[in-house]
């Protein structure tokens, strides 16, 4: 594992713990603590992403993304629309749950790509993906990231760019919702770049002032309201971005203190950053078909140490089939790094 490979798996493994502490938590009573989470927890996969899609040619950007993007999205869809018409053919509900009663509905859900339900399209109900829309939107972004780096000029006049498909990604949210996330990866840009700064400034290190003025604006601006990436969606765009941009740079602070300070450690706490769209992807088989909840609640009714078991339960899931995919060559070829 390199150095740059450690730190950016660092600076996943907080992400993955963010999300699913998000999606697992009462978003209702733990509100302001599901809001303080949604300013980062996904932004910072783009910022990975806008770090490792720096310097790509166009061919590796195309190829790498279906690989570890596209194909990974087909995966979870196959197993989600099947292990769907399973449960409901065989019964099997009381165990488990159903995402789609109809295969036609998951087929256009899928191919739609959008994680929140849209309207119709057509005659087809398009739901939720889950999670995994995530995957989609990594890889729209960085084809658009890639078209913003071949503008002329100095890095300002595309960080001007970049702001204005920001702006253009909120504005489409507000009035439609395109398929494959593309609102989500236009708003994600910013992120996409502050990727590339931190590729570009090699080892540059963040400062404690920044990193605590980071954290300030990231808890301050969350007391608006959640960044809802999957729709595009935020109080106020601006002060919301420059949270998430701010708010990961204090991430990348916690990760290179890791580094730092406990080595062993930040070494063991990384490989939880690895193959993280199979962890997405395990989360959203997990909340598709299962019913982690209900499982947990046969060993206790208290609902805060339920939705820590399950927490804690669905982590440790995904660190027992992160290590069983990399066995499997097939798995080992999309969802680990080349």
């Amino acid at each position: 594992m390199t150095k740059e490979q450690k730190l950016t798996r660092l600076v996943t493994a907080f992400a993955i713990i963010m999300i699913v502490v998000a999606q697992l938590i009462d978003q209702t009573t733990a509100k302001p603590l599901y809001q303080w989470l949604t300013i980062v927890n996904v932004p910072v996969l783009f910022m990975v992403a806008g770090y490792w899609a720096t310097g790509l040619r166009w061919r590796e950007v195309l190829l790498k993304g279906i690989k570890h993007y596209v194909v990974p999205f087909a995966v979870t869809a196959a197993i989600t629309i099947l292990g769907s018409k399973v449960i409901i053919k065989f019964n099997w509900t009381y165990w488990m749950q159903y995402r789609f009663v109809a295969m036609r509905d998951g087929v256009t859900t899928f191919l739609y790509g959008n994680g929140w339900p849209t309207a119709h399209v057509g005659d087809w109900q398009v739901l939720g993906t889950g999670m995994i829309w995530i995957a989609l939107a990594l890889f729209v972004a960085t084809i658009v990231f890639k078209v913003v780096q071949y503008l002329p000029g100095h890095v300002a006049y595309q960080w001007v760019v970049t702001i204005l498909l920001a702006w253009l990604g909120y504005y489409l949210s507000s009035q439609f919702q395109m398929p494959w996330s593309i609102e989500g990866a236009l708003v994600m840009q910013p992120l996409m770049m502050l990727g590339k700064q931190l590729r570009v400034a090699g080892d540059w290190q963040v400062g404690h002032a920044t990193a605590a003025a980071g954290f300030l604006v990231w808890t301050g601006v969350s007391t608006s309201g959640p960044f809802d990436v999957i729709m595009a969606a935020a109080p106020h765009w601006v002060f919301t971005s420059l949270g998430a941009v701010l708010g990961s740079l204090t991430i990348v602070y916690l990760a290179q203190r890791l580094i730092q300070w406990t080595p062993a450690f930040a070494t063991g706490f990384a490989k939880l950053g690895d193959a993280v769209i199979l962890k997405i992807s395990i989360l959203t088989i997990l909340m598709s078909l299962f019913k982690m909840g209900g499982y947990i609640s046969l060993i206790t009714t208290d609902h805060t140490i339920n939705v820590l078991l399950n927490i804690v339960v669905t982590l440790i899931v995904m660190g027992l089939l992160t290590w069983g995919a990399r066995r499997i060559d097939w798995a080992r070829q999309i969802y680990f790094e080349d």
